[in-house]
């Protein structure tokens, strides 16, 4: 099987929606607790399958404590880390090379982007966007909806 098969099979057998978005370009989603849709882009160069996730936007505000905190997070030995595109977003980078491409790799990639997602996210929002969970959370609150448990850090 070629290595473009593999990539498309292994994505398949996960009951993952994979689109062709591209020559060696795919995408698929992937469903968090907390970071509910985490989406993930797949290119296929030369020597590397090329994995790359957006995280969230710019943060507003707390960016030195964002930023330190995926620092700490990028310590974690794995095919994904932490990156900044070009707009100042935030997003999961990795490649892993062709050579050891394989469902195990595909698969370990994927549950790595799940689950770092997933346990950084909120911790993000709180640090890079509190203003706007203050006011959400206003906001709720004279609309008598439950809080947002993402604004209390206690509740997760």
């Amino acid at each position: 099987m070629d290595h473009a098969d593999l990539v498309t099979t292994t994505l398949q057998a996960r009951d993952l929606d994979v689109d062709q978005v591209g020559e060696s370009r795919w995408m698929t989603m992937l469903a968090g607790e907390w970071k509910r849709t985490i989406p993930v882009m797949f290119h296929l160069d030369e020597s590397n399958l090329k994995v790359s996730s957006l995280f969230c936007g710019r943060p507003d505000e707390g960016h030195a404590e964002v930023y330190e905190l995926l620092l700490h997070k990028n310590e974690r030995v794995g095919w994904v880390h932490f990156a900044l595109d070009d707009q100042g977003d935030i997003v999961l980078v990795g490649q892993i090379p062709r050579d050891v491409l394989d469902e195990d790799t595909i698969d370990a990639t994927l549950a790595q982007i799940l689950v770092i997602s997933d346990e950084t996210f909120n911790a993000v929002l709180r640090r890079g966007f509190s203003t706007y969970l203050a006011a959400e959370q206003r906001w709720r609150k004279k609309n008598d909806l439950p809080p947002n448990p993402v604004g209390d850090p206690k509740a997760m």
